[in-house]
C-alpha cells in the first residue's frame, strides 16, 4: 500500500538564534502538495502568535540557521465533508519523523475527543502537559483554518 503524505501542511521551524540554549525565532512555511505555496505574513503571525509560544514550549529547535528541525502539522477529513476530523503533528529531524502526536474528533461535532502523544516537550516524561500542548498547537492551527 503507498502511503500519501499530506496534501496541504503548516511548517514551522524553531532556531535558537543567541547560542543561549532555547529557540527565540520562529518561522511558518505554508506548503501544499511539498510546494511552499508562502511564508507567512504579519496577518498571519498575530494569528500565529499562541501556536508559537505552545511550539517553542516543545523545545523541539535548530541550534543554526538549518531546518532540519521542524513540526509539521495538518488536518485530515476521512469523511469528506469538509471539516477537519484528526490533526496530525510529524517532529521531523530532516526527512524522518522523530515522533507524532494527534488530535481526533470522533463524532465530527467539533470538539477534541482524543489526543495522542508522546514527550512532546522533551522533558523526558509523557503526560497530561503533553496532551495539552498537542491540544493547544491543535486548536490554534484550526484557527488558521488551512
Amino acid at each position: 500500500m503507498e502511503v500519501i503524505g499530506p496534501v496541504r501542511y503548516l511548517k514551522v521551524i524553531a532556531r535558537d538564534s543567541t547560542g543561549q540554549g532555547h529557540a527565540d525565532t520562529v518561522l511558518y512555511q505554508f506548503f501544499e502538495h511539498d510546494q511552499l505555496q508562502r511564508v507567512a505574513t504579519n496577518a498571519d503571525l498575530r494569528r500565529l502568535k499562541t501556536l508559537g509560544k505552545t511550539y517553542l514550549k516543545c523545545a523541539w529547535f535548530n541550534t543554526d540557521e538549518s531546518e532540519e528541525r521542524h513540526l509539521r502539522i495538518f488536518s485530515q477529513n476521512p469523511s469528506a465533508d469538509g471539516t477537519p476530523e484528526q490533526v496530525r503533528l510529524h517532529f521531523h529531524e530532516g526527512p524522518l519523523i522523530a515522533y507524532k502526536a494527534a488530535a481526533q474528533d470522533l463524532d465530527n461535532d467539533g470538539e477534541l475527543e482524543l489526543i495522542w502523544s508522546s514527550d512532546v516537550d522533551n522533558d523526558g516524561r509523557s503526560n497530561r502537559t503533553d496532551r495539552s500542548r498537542v491540544t493547544a498547537l491543535v486548536k490554534q492551527f484550526l484557527k488558521l483554518g488551512w
